[in-house]
């Protein structure tokens, strides 16, 4: 079957209802594709209308876990290119499976009436192997692309993670995975500067992690402060022939500086982020923003802030 704009628009308008001369089944492959598609409205209204019928509960347990599995694939199609159409089934595939990692947890917490959680440890251990291997591969940097919209796979694979740290069968040792594949996504060369915000994205899910309290202040402070490692041996202006590397500097230098400020002020409760999960205060909070304000001391090296000897 086709799915025109207008016929998308009319389901967002009628309430995510679906529509009567179809069935959820023959809709939702139509949907998935249009994950892809170069066209702003259509993709969007496309990741509007599959994410809402995750969460309303439209879908039973088997068929989401296949949902899953199909959807995590496809954030390796055209994966390494980098510049390249398929960013957008990439990336959007990724928030929809955040979204049943979501499902999940609210059917676990007794949110969803007459569901029970249907992620076992293997699938959910599957899915997050999938999506490492996404994020570490991911080259398309781009955020907004003129004509197409939003592309921000860099931003959308960290709203995945986040939705993996808050979920139950991730533990301590996933949590490392994701912090180190944050590292290596903020710290690498990079032929192109991140201009959606992506490191507040990634901010927010290293945030969001912490909040399981599955790391203590030895760990989190080791792991930020190996964040400038690469960059140790000069200073910024050092890097004007290496251009690459010196894009890897201003990702770190501004995330430090984000997440500093982020748990300075607390992290907004808008959108996902209005969930009691983000009620509670984090742990060794002072600790960490004096860690914060050393490791924004270093990467300015004495040049703009005053660091006494």
């Amino acid at each position: 079957m086709e799915l025109t704009i207008e016929q998308i628009k009319s389901v967002m308008e009628n309430n995510f209802q679906i529509p009567s001369e179809c069935s959820l089944m023959e809709i939702t492959p139509v949907l998935i594709e249009k994950l892809g598609n170069v066209d702003s409205d259509i993709r969007e209204g496309c990741l509007e209308i599959l994410y809402a019928w995750i969460m309303n509960g439209e879908y039973d347990n088997t068929t989401l876990i296949s949902l899953g599995d199909q959807l995590i694939s496809l954030t390796h199609t055209g994966l390494g290119q980098e510049i390249s159409d398929f960013v957008f089934l990439r990336a959007f595939a990724a928030l929809e499976v955040a979204g049943i990692l979501v499902f999940d947890e609210k059917c676990e917490k007794g949110e969803i009436e007459g569901r029970k959680a249907f992620l076992t440890p293997e699938i959910v251990k599957k899915w997050f192997t999938i999506a490492l291997e996404y994020y570490q591969q991911e080259r398309d940097y781009r955020s907004y692309v003129i004509g197409k919209g939003w592309a921000h796979s860099i931003a959308h694979g960290a709203d995945l993670f986040r939705d993996f740290a808050k979920h139950r069968l991730i533990q301590k040792e996933e949590i490392l995975h994701i912090f180190q594949i944050f590292k290596q996504k903020l710290a690498s060369p990079s032929p192109r500067m991140f201009n959606g915000k992506e490191e507040l994205r990634i901010a927010s899910a290293v945030y969001t992690a912490l909040l399981r309290n599955k790391l203590d202040i030895y760990e989190i402070n080791h792991w930020l402060s190996s964040l400038f490692d690469p960059f140790q041996e000069k200073r910024f202006w050092e890097f004007a022939k290496e251009p690459e590397k010196l894009t890897g500097y201003f990702h770190v230098e501004r995330f430090f500086k984000d997440f500093y400020l982020m748990i300075k002020f607390g992290i907004s409760r808008k959108g996902s982020r209005a969930h009691p999960y983000y009620d509670v205060s984090l742990q060794n909070r002072d600790e960490i923003l004096k860690i914060l304000e050393q490791c924004i001391l270093k990467a300015d090296s004495n040049s703009f802030y005053y660091k006494p000897d």
